[in-house]
């Protein structure tokens, strides 16, 4: 299998500022190539929606993701990860995964185990749901009013909006 590639530093677009909030629809990447937002105007809620993008898995990739989630769990070593940089956190994870894929017998094309360590990557590295917002430039403030209700966030751009992220 090929170098696994994450971009958390993508290009800061130029966003258009739209006063007609009935007209946003943009779309940027925050975590190339995996995860994109897009923020529109949702006809059904009826309010501006920020909506993270992130890789689909089907039964099977989620299946394989909790297994190689709950062997790492054990496995990886936090001293390791605290003191490197996220190049090197990456590497380590993906090496590691690599070596849990062999041992347990996985069968996992690339393209599955390219979506799968995104996931990994998110939540052994990064900061878990709120990892994608955390590398958007244009968010001044993240807020959860608690349990199985949407994440809000304050945009440079587009101000106060609701996230598809719920914990």
């Amino acid at each position: 299998m090929d170098k696994i590639e994450i971009n958390v530093n993508p290009t800061i677009p130029a966003l258009p500022k739209i006063e007609d909030k009935t007209k946003i629809n943009v779309r940027y990447t925050l975590i190339s190539p995996y995860v994109s937002v897009h923020i529109y105007l949702s006809q059904e809620e009826g309010e501006v929606i920020y909506e993270i993008e992130e890789p689909i898995l089907d039964k099977d990739e989620q299946a394989a993701l909790k297994t190689l989630e709950s062997s790492l769990e054990e496995l990886v070593n936090v001293n390791v990860l605290v003191q490197k940089s996220t190049e090197a956190m990456i590497e380590y994870i993906d090496k590691t995964s690599r070596m849990m894929i062999e041992e347990m017998g996985l069968q996992i094309t690339y393209e599955s185990y390219k979506r799968i360590f995104y996931y990994l990557f998110r939540d052994f590295v990064g900061l878990n749901k709120i990892e994608p917002m955390m590398k958007d430039f244009f968010i001044e403030d993240i807020e959860c009013n608690g349990i199985e209700t949407p994440v809000y966030i304050i945009h440079r751009i587009y101000r106060n909006m609701k996230t598809n992220i719920r914990y």
